[in-house]
């Protein structure tokens, strides 16, 4: 992965971390190798309470691991666009 890309996911997974926070609602499904033609199956609909902040917070694991991952790389991330 190169480091426009990792800096191409922090910022994507920046935006996910505000649209959750943000949700009234969230759908949860499961997707598996043989039935993916048909999209997610066994979708549920959770309030954001039930889940939005447990999604928030891996959200925001995953940030931290990321630029992490960037600061071992030599760069410092200065959040938005670059």
């Amino acid at each position: 992965m190169t480091i426009d890309d990792l800096m191409q996911q922090i910022e994507e997974t920046e935006r996910l971390v505000a649209v959750y926070r943000n949700a009234n609602e969230v759908i949860v499904g499961t997707q598996d190798e043989i039935y993916s033609r048909r999209g997610l199956i066994n979708r549920t609909t959770l309030t954001a309470a039930e889940i939005g902040d447990q999604i928030v917070s891996i959200l925001e694991l995953r940030l931290a691991a990321m630029r992490a991952e960037l600061q071992k790389l030599g760069v410092e991330y200065q959040g938005g666009s670059r």
